[in-house]
């Protein structure tokens, strides 16, 4: 029995899916069918129903699932702080917005790399739900979340700080020497978007459908720079965090529309898992986060 294999087990049981696990892991769906094959033939039981248009766990399945989940958290503790002792080795992995890291997590990596050189850093980044994913499988060690107070008793929550959520557009678009902007304003407008996944973009496209405006065209966009990119060139009216644009804003290459609308604004979040024992280098990770981050910590789960 391999690390490997309980991973690919517990990721597909997590998500339902060989598919959306092997892309999570970063395997082919040959590689995870093969170890969860393998993992079976070793315990001469089926783990998985696969009867179905879904997987589901099997019974011995469900029994195999808290086993796994504590055989790894235990090989990775043992990892992070026996074979290391008290020193700040090791790893993190870290799963970010792109857009909170540019101008938000840059200085404090800056920081953290200073007083921990020895420390890798890994860094994921993805929407609000995939962050999520990475979180629960255990393949992130800590998440940033830009969203609504997240509720979930198997998390630590530490919220940092609000975020405005902005219209931008280029200083040329005919909005942007409005002195008021509502929702009925963006009736014919081409818009410029994150992917699905991202919270407050799908606040912001119930409160439009909810009144009837239709923009005349949406273009998704994965990468913050582009949107703002595209938004400059006077593309579209673009949906954005406001620390993603600071110094488009600061510089005059971006107008932050005067909204009148319902707020999208989420809060900056530093998320873990609420089982896990932190090892070193994570739990300096997390307090030095803590100590930098913008005005008071407002702390929902104690850190252990």
């Amino acid at each position: 029995m391999e690390l490997r294999q309980l991973q690919s087990f517990l990721t597909a049981a997590k998500l339902a899916s060989f598919s959306r696990a092997a892309a999570v892991l970063g395997y082919a769906q040959s590689t995870v069918t093969m170890q969860i094959k393998a993992l079976e033939e070793e315990l001469g039981t089926s783990l998985f129903d696969r009867s179905g248009r879904r997987i589901r766990l099997t019974g011995d399945g469900e029994n195999l699932f808290s086993y796994a989940e504590q055989i790894l958290r235990l090989a990775e503790e043992a990892t992070e702080t026996t074979a290391r002792g008290s020193r700040k080795g090791g790893s993190v992995a870290v799963g970010t917005p792109e857009s909170l890291c540019l101008h938000y997590l840059s200085p404090l990596l800056g920081d953290y790399r200073l007083k921990y050189p020895e420390v890798a850093v890994k860094l994921r980044f993805g929407t609000c739900c995939e962050l999520y994913e990475l979180l629960k499988t255990r393949l992130v060690d800590v998440a940033f979340f830009l969203d609504e107070l997240i509720d979930d008793g198997k998390m630590t929550v530490h919220v940092l700080f609000d975020e405005p959520v902005l219209l931008l557009a280029s200083p040329r678009h005919p909005l942007s020497r409005r002195a008021a902007v509502a929702p009925a304003d963006l009736e014919g407008q081409p818009l410029i978007v994150t992917e699905p996944g991202c919270n407050y973009r799908a606040r912001f496209e119930r409160c439009i459908g909810a009144q009837g405006v239709k923009p005349c065209s949406t273009m998704e966009v994965s990468s913050v720079e582009l949107i703002k990119r595209f938004a400059r060139d006077n593309l579209g009216v673009a949906v954005l965090s406001g620390s993603a644009a600071q110094q488009e804003l600061a510089a005059g290459q971006l107008v932050a529309l005067p909204w009148t609308g319902p707020s999208f604004d989420v809060k900056a979040q530093l998320v873990h898992l609420k089982e896990r024992r932190l090892p070193p280098a994570l739990r300096a990770f997390v307090s030095l986060v803590l100590a930098g981050g913008k005005g008071a910590d407002t702390l929902i789960t104690p850190l252990r």
